[in-house]
């Protein structure tokens, strides 16, 4: 049996404009975030005396989870490997809370895919695995632009300005000045199908994210960036009476930059001079969050190592 270690970055979504295509390789979405690095750990190990039939077991954070991306990258690699059938334990720990706009699921399906590939020395370069994740996303209905955002290395705002997978997306970065960090603070998560229920409000916030980008693509700079993220999240009708309300207190804070809502999740995120943090920190945490972190934000290579 072969165990091999992944870890892979997870990332706030702090825009969006879906693309569709009839091409898996062609969909995705454009949009930006924030990137928390070394968020998803999965260790595989892959057992392959048993030959009738592919079983995965999958785990998250201690609790054994019948899940589609899992599912779905191991039965791809394995037809790409040729193999009939094997047993496939994947032990996956999540650092950022579930279903709370940050990237959770991109995350994972990357930790999956480039572990289970090591483990059964796949012959295939970085793009072709990082397709299968991306494919992954999208099948499961989990994500669109997100593998393409945790998989380029980047110390500061990460934007995707051309949708697709990872051979066709465009990604860049936008630089943090060092005395800048962020922020986070979840309180519950939000199901994607409950904000993007017709096709007409999906068209909607296509186009409100596609100017979201023009408007940050001219001037590329974290106030611009968050300012813009806020403007999104309030013509997209996407916006809670709660965020709402933790941002408003925090825009009476010395040194922060500004605040907007995770896309998609009853959390929030803002980027604040260092020497605010604390002050920012206290007002968050008066608001009964179930989860806060403060980190300088930045997406890490993925890492990949045999046990």
């Amino acid at each position: 049996m072969r165990r091999v270690r992944s870890t892979a970055s997870a990332g706030i979504s702090g825009f969006f404009a879906p693309h569709i295509a009839s091409d898996l390789r062609e969909t995705g979405a454009v949009g930006g975030g924030l990137g928390i690095a070394n968020a998803i750990v999965a260790e595989v190990s892959v057992d392959l005396s048993h030959s009738d039939g592919l079983v995965v077991v999958n785990r998250v954070n201690g609790s054994y989870i019948d899940g589609c991306l899992a599912r779905y990258i191991a039965e791809r690699i394995f037809a790409m490997a040729g193999r009939r059938g094997g047993r496939v334990y994947i032990d996956q720990r999540i650092s950022v809370p579930i279903g709370g706009g940050y990237g959770s699921s991109g995350g994972s399906a990357v930790a999956i895919a480039f572990a289970l590939a090591k483990a059964l020395d796949m012959p295939i370069d970085f793009d072709d695995v990082a397709e299968i994740a991306h494919e992954a996303d999208i099948i499961c209905k989990s994500g669109l632009g997100t593998v393409v955002g945790v998989l380029k290395p980047c110390n500061g705002i990460v934007l995707v300005s051309k949708p697709g997978g990872p051979r066709i997306a465009e990604v860049r970065c936008i630089p943090m000045e060092p005395n800048l960090i962020a922020l986070t603070a979840f309180y519950r998560p939000i199901p994607k199908n409950s904000i993007l229920s017709s096709s007409d409000h999906l068209e909607k916030v296509r186009a409100i994210g596609l100017e979201t980008l023009r408007r940050i693509e001219a001037s590329p700079t974290p106030e611009n960036f968050i300012r813009n993220c806020y403007q999104f999240a309030v013509e997209a009708g996407f916006l809670t009476p709660k965020i709402r309300q933790v941002i408003e207190l925090l825009q009476d804070v010395d040194g922060v930059i500004g605040a907007s809502m995770n896309m998609v999740g009853e959390a929030l995120f803002t980027i604040v001079d260092y020497r605010a943090a604390d002050k920012a920190l206290e007002i968050i945490e008066k608001t009964d969050p179930v989860w806060v972190y403060r980190w300088r934000p930045g997406v890490s290579p993925v890492q990949v190592e045999e046990l």
